[in-house]
Parts: C-alpha cells; sequence; structure tokens
C-alpha cells in the first residue's frame, strides 16, 4: 500500500520522551520549592520578620496526610506506566501490518487480544487498602467488566465506576484530586484513565478495533483507522502524567511546609521561600505539560 503511516510505537520520542520530560519537570519544580534552585526569577522574600512569616507560622498542614495520598498517586502512577506500554506495544503492530503476511494478521491478532486483557487487569488494580483505583469515587466494585464471546475473546468493556472524583483537603487551602475515572465521555469533569469524549482517548475499543482488523486482514483500516486512534491514545496519556507530576509536587509540597512549621529550630524563612515557590512550581509544571501535549512527535514517513 502506497502513501504514508504515522506510527506510535516506541521507536519515536513520543509518550515516552515526554514522560520522561514531564518527571524532570517536576523534580526541577520541587527543587526550586524547596529553595535549592530556581529555573527562573522570583521575587525575592524579605529576610525580616514580616506579617508574611507570621501568618504561615498559623498554617495548619496535613502532612500525614499528603504523604498517604502520595502513596495513592504513586500507584497511579504505576499503573498508568504499565498502560503505556500496552499502547506502545499495540502501536508497534499496528505500524508492521501493512507489510505482514495473513498468517503474520493473525498472530499479531493473538498479540493485541492478550494486550487488551492486560489492559483491563491494569485498569482493576487495587490500592494498598484493597480499593479499586479507578473507579471514580466508587472503589469497592470492579471498575472494569469485560465482555467475552464463547472462545473468550473480549468483545466489550464496560465501565460501570463513577466519573467524579473525590477533593481532599490537605488544611490552609490546600486541595488535591488524587482519583482517576476509568472513563468520562461527559463534557466537564477529570479527565478518564483509558476512555475520554473531549481527548478522543478509548485504548479498550481501540485495541478491539485492531485485533479484529488484523483478523480480517483489513490493512486499509488499520492505517486510515487504528493508526490515528492509538496515537489519540499515547496524546491521552501524557495528559494523565501531567496531572500526576502536579499533583506529587502539590503533595511533596505539603510535606515540607509541615515539617518546617513543625519544627522549632527557627526556620521559618525556609517554608517563606518554599510557599511562595509553590504557584510557580505548579504553573511551571502545568505549562511544560501543555507544551508536550501540542507538539507533533508522531510524524509521518514512508
Amino acid at each position: 500500500m502506497a502513501g504514508k503511516i504515522n506510527r506510535v510505537g516506541t521507536s519515536r520520542p513520543s509518550t515516552a520522551s515526554r514522560v520522561a520530560a514531564a518527571k524532570a519537570t517536576r523534580a526541577a519544580a520541587v527543587g526550586s520549592v524547596g529553595g535549592v534552585r530556581r529555573a527562573e526569577v522570583v521575587d525575592e522574600v524579605s529576610r525580616t520578620e514580616s506579617p508574611a512569616s507570621i501568618a504561615i507560622k498559623s498554617l495548619e498542614l496535613d502532612g500525614a496526610k499528603a504523604a498517604d495520598l502520595k502513596v495513592r498517586v504513586e500507584a497511579n502512577e504505576r499503573a498508568l506506566d504499565d498502560l503505556k506500554k500496552v499502547q506502545s506495544k499495540a502501536g508497534d503492530i499496528a505500524d508492521k501490518a501493512a507489510e505482514a503476511t495473513p498468517e503474520g494478521m493473525s498472530a499479531a491478532a493473538g498479540k493485541v487480544d492478550q494486550l487488551l486483557k492486560e489492559g483491563v487487569s491494569i485498569a482493576n488494580r487495587k490500592g494498598e487498602e484493597g480499593d479499586f483505583l479507578f473507579g471514580g469515587d466508587e472503589t469497592k466494585e470492579e471498575p472494569f467488566v469485560a465482555k467475552k464471546d464463547a472462545k473468550g475473546k473480549i468483545t466489550e468493556v464496560n465501565y460501570q465506576g463513577s466519573t467524579d472524583a473525590t477533593v481532599e483537603n490537605l488544611g490552609s487551602g490546600f486541595t488535591v484530586t488524587t482519583d482517576i475515572p476509568g472513563e468520562n465521555i461527559e463534557t466537564t469533569g477529570a479527565i478518564g484513565l483509558v476512555k475520554d469524549s473531549r481527548t478522543g482517548g478509548d485504548l479498550f475499543g481501540n485495541l478491539i478495533s485492531l485485533r479484529d482488523n488484523l483478523l480480517a486482514n483489513e490493512k486499509e483500516a488499520i492505517v486510515e483507522r487504528d493508526i490515528p486512534a492509538l496515537r489519540k491514545d499515547a496524546e491521552h496519556l501524557v495528559q494523565h502524567f501531567g496531572e500526576v507530576s502536579a499533583n506529587q509536587m502539590m503533595l511533596d509540597t505539603v510535606q515540607a511546609l509541615a515539617a518546617d512549621i513543625e519544627s522549632s529550630d527557627g526556620k521559618s524563612m525556609s517554608t517563606v521561600d518554599k510557599l511562595g515557590n509553590i504557584q510557580y512550581a505548579l504553573h511551571r509544571a502545568l505549562v511544560d505539560n501543555r507544551n508536550f501535549i501540542q507538539q507533533d512527535s508522531f510524524r509521518a514517513i514512508d
């Protein structure tokens, strides 16, 4: 088949490089919050005892809660890493379909079927306390249910969780949302884990389509439908990594502030410096994430 194919696998600096950049941004921003380094000039904080520093000493922040929530956010990130691998492997298979033999297409369909099962298992993961990570605020029931045919092949994956996400209060106006609903087909609310109407992501639906088109030897459908759809899934996952990075920075900051406030060694200015940089750090991370999303690293090749 003549023409160009947009590749969506791991051979290009797509999701993996963007995720690495998001994590690097998070590390740099947390460093700036700690007063160790700053990527840009931030207003200097007076070294004299000011009304602001006195007010900061009266902050009431729940460092222990921030630490507990960080455990959940880290579990979310591990699941996202694993879903990214599923998407990337499926992208590699789709890339090679145009040159595959019918026997090769059939074998590739079996691999995609296994990736689909693996993806559903990841999306149904539980946290340390035994609750499901990706059911929104419905954490007691398995969020995704796979419908199978007589041969055990997944034909449909249905989401039975909610689209609501709990806002956690960390004290003194600091809030964070660590919940990720499995999917969201509405126009508002948190971005769904594998499917969202606003991003166009639909990982499970696209894996099913790719598998079925491989079985039917529909190379044109794979090139015209499945490859662009998997590209959207990659972009969709990048947004989640940006949110996770911002959440981790917020929780790290609250923990650091809470520790400083509780200390009795007179280092209140360290706290003032950190608080003065929080807005900058979070803003920097979110701006960089938007820039990653807007870049088109999925280059067409002959």
